[in-house]
């Protein structure tokens, strides 16, 4: 009887220090980008996004099932709302029980700090530029142990930047359309329009999808600035992209009917390309889908 009891509590200590070793095996601590280190002790099963980008990469790492909170801007529904990006409910968050709470930089960075006197775990991403994005989609694939996919994303999104910018590399400078980018619908009222200029991913796209940003001379927070009428009448652009809330033919209307755009070159020579407001103010890895929509409408798929 003792040797078969120590043989089993053998098996038992076995078991459990193979458990240990696995566990620690999978603990990993990373910097997000607050500068913050964060240690992961598992990859997290559940995982509140409070931030709509952020939904983004689980999604493109196909982690939507361990989404169990979004906010009220978020375009996935199948989890539970916790209520605006700012402030966050903590109390509705810490509900779900969370393994990890990952939210965006910027406007966000105050609210770090009450998710952790919460004891919830936070990541901050923070992606300016494509190459941030890519840096990302590595990072959270060490944090939810899904390396391979990770890497398999982040190898597609550098070889769709690298051959783009190859094939771009090739049109003369002058033979490029001048472009103007705003996330604003057009507003007679409206004293200011909202454009991204260096440092920003948007302005990487126009670029690299062979346009010439006629704000890249310019930068703000992120990249992003804003510019007067006056200016945008001065340059004139050949094209202009609008990311825009609401029906893209009422934008569009509008446009032709506003009395300083409907005398603009762009508008007049029907170069007014309207996207999605939601999807180009997301800085996720979708995003790398509009250098081919872009060098479409610029060279008219040539």
């Amino acid at each position: 009887m003792v040797k078969s009891y120590s043989l089993c509590s053998l098996r038992k200590l076995f078991v459990m220090l193979v458990l240990i070793a696995t566990v620690l095996s999978l603990a990993i601590a990373v910097v997000d980008d607050a500068g913050r280190i964060v240690n992961i002790p598992m990859p997290p099963r559940r995982v509140v996004s409070a931030a709509p980008s952020a939904t983004r990469y689980l999604q493109a790492l196909g982690l939507e099932n361990r989404i169990v909170g979004v906010t009220t801007w978020d375009s996935y529904k199948k989890a539970e709302n916790i209520g605006n990006m700012v402030p966050l409910n903590i109390e509705k968050i810490h509900s779900l029980k969370p393994d990890l709470v990952i939210t965006f930089g910027g406007f966000q960075f105050p609210e770090v700090e009450k998710l952790e006197k919460a004891n919830l775990t936070a990541y901050v991403l923070n992606a300016n530029t494509l190459t941030d994005i890519i840096k990302a989609v590595g990072q959270l694939g060490a944090v939810f142990n899904v390396k391979s996919k990770a890497d398999k994303l982040v190898s597609e999104l550098r070889n769709k930047m690298t051959e783009m910018g190859q094939k771009t590399s090739k049109i003369p400078l002058e033979n490029r359309p001048t472009v103007f980018f705003t996330i604003t619908t057009p507003d007679e009222n409206a004293k200011q329009l909202w454009t991204a200029g260096t440092g920003s991913y948007m302005n990487e796209l126009i670029v690299i999808a062979g346009g010439r940003n006629i704000a890249a001379p310019y930068t703000g927070n992120n990249g992003w600035l804003p510019v007067s009428w006056e200016w945008l009448v001065k340059n004139d652009p050949d094209v202009i992209i609008i990311g825009a809330y609401g029906d893209p033919k009422e934008v569009e209307q509008a446009v032709k009917n506003h009395s300083i755009m409907k005398n603009l070159k762009a508008v007049k020579q029907g170069k007014v390309l309207i996207v999605d407001g939601d999807e180009v103010s997301q800085a996720a890895p979708h995003i790398f889908k509009y250098l081919d929509i872009f060098y479409n409408f610029f060279y008219g798929g040539k």
